[in-house]
């Protein structure tokens, strides 16, 4: 036990000298006391107990590149302590016996019976049975084993624990004993805890701020919706879908932290919701989309009024639409004849 709380008093230490040398901006000083946490075994207990995962993750984004790589690596290192210690301490599945059958004698290689394979096997389940060399032969479909180094001649491999997108244990309500509020409605409180499990996944934010966005993000959707309709289980499917986004990070994390509130959050379009690259590229097929659209009564003319700023030609085709409001003058659309360049203005 006092080893327990050593260790605790350890990294509670290093916690503050570290949050003291980040506010003094000292490199040297945090590069020193993040080796030393890379060093330091913990488990969920005691990251729980000190806070530890909160001062080191907020680092992760670091404008010095250094510092913010070794809290990345402190962090990847802590997530596979987590995993392994829950791995060992969960209980292994017990052995089951076989119903009905004895248990068979270890017997030489050379033993006719065990180079046959057995024909009472009319239940479906899988045996193993030994090859021509001497290696057993894996049966089909129950996970059996049974080697000629066991006595008993059956064991049960043990289930591998789930993992999340990364190979860590991922962040829940149930795990991190969430207290998440209920309104007396399955429904809603359901759908707030898939919230939180969605913001939840890989933030190391504190558990009663990610209730608070929950929870301010569903009575929202609810007022919006008026009822538990489909509509509204529908939206909440769609929120948790972009928050769980592994190609959009920033969205999940900006929601959490407050930089994007949840009203601005539930008034977003889809797109705005997308990455800056998704968006970038929905901007360019829009544009693209505008130069290649033909109608019948728009006609083209030639001019050499324009230089293309490509290949420096002033063989051009040009013409004109509305694409603001009426009081706002038309958006001129240039396409060099030469090189096919597109350009437009206003």
């Amino acid at each position: 036990m006092s080893s327990v709380l050593n260790k605790q008093n350890e990294l509670k230490t290093l916690c503050k000298s570290l949050s003291s040398a980040q506010e003094l901006d000292n490199k040297t000083e945090l590069q020193r006391i993040l080796n030393k946490l890379y060093a330091v075994g913990v488990d969920e207990k005691l990251l729980r107990a000190t806070g530890a995962g909160q001062v080191v993750g907020k680092l992760r984004s670091n404008e010095d590149s250094e510092i913010a790589m070794l809290a990345k690596k402190v962090v990847y290192k802590w997530k596979k302590d987590v995993k392994s210690a829950s791995s060992h301490t969960s209980s292994p599945v017990p052995t089951p016996k076989p119903a009905s059958r004895p248990q068979t004698p270890q017997t030489l290689p050379d033993t006719p019976q065990s180079q046959q394979p057995r024909a009472d096997n009319k239940s479906g389940s899988s045996n193993i049975r030994s090859s021509s060399n001497g290696s057993p032969a894996i049966g089909s479909s129950t996970g059996m084993l049974q080697g000629r180094g066991t006595a008993s001649g059956s064991s049960t491999m043990p289930p591998t624990p789930s993992a999340g997108a990364h190979g860590t244990a991922a962040r829940t309500a149930v795990l991190d004993g969430a207290n998440i509020p209920k309104v007396g409605d399955m429904v809603r409180d359901k759908c707030t805890e898939v919230l939180y499990n969605s913001m939840a996944a890989d933030s190391n934010a504190d558990p009663d701020l990610i209730v608070k966005r929950a929870a301010d993000i569903e009575r929202i959707e609810f007022e919006k919706a008026g009822s538990t309709s489909s509509a509204y289980r529908a939206r909440i499917r769609s929120l948790c879908h972009n928050l769980k986004d592994k190609k959009n990070p920033e969205l999940c994390i900006n929601v959490v932290e407050g930089s994007i509130s949840a009203q601005r959050f539930c008034s977003m379009s889809s797109e705005e919701m997308a990455s800056k690259e998704l968006r970038s590229q929905i901007e360019k097929m829009k544009e693209d989309n505008l130069f290649k659209a033909k109608g019948a009564d728009r006609a083209k003319a030639v001019t050499d009024q324009f230089k293309c700023g490509r290949c420096k030609n002033r063989k051009c085709t040009y013409f004109q639409m509305q694409t603001r409001s009426a009081d706002e003058p038309m958006t001129t659309f240039v396409t060099c004849t030469v090189c096919d360049n597109h350009w437009k203005f206003c």
